[in-house]
């Protein structure tokens, strides 16, 4: 039981490092334009961890599609 568990807590953990890297690397590259880049897709600045993260959020509360 204990080895089931710790593998799962592991597993999570792996997860979530992965995914935290992938969101970094687009949070970098979204950093990364201009303000009238941004504005060209439809975001602002302050929204670009927030959307990033949204789906994610959303997953992890249950509410998302996931």
């Amino acid at each position: 039981m204990k080895k089931i568990i710790k593998e799962n807590w592991i597993t999570r953990y792996l997860r979530y490092i992965a995914t935290w890297r992938k969101h970094r690397k687009i949070i970098k590259e979204l950093n990364g334009l201009t303000d009238k880049e941004l504005a060209d897709i439809g975001i602002s600045r302050w929204d670009i961890d927030r959307l990033i993260w949204l789906e994610e959020d959303e997953t992890r509360k249950g509410r998302g599609k996931k």
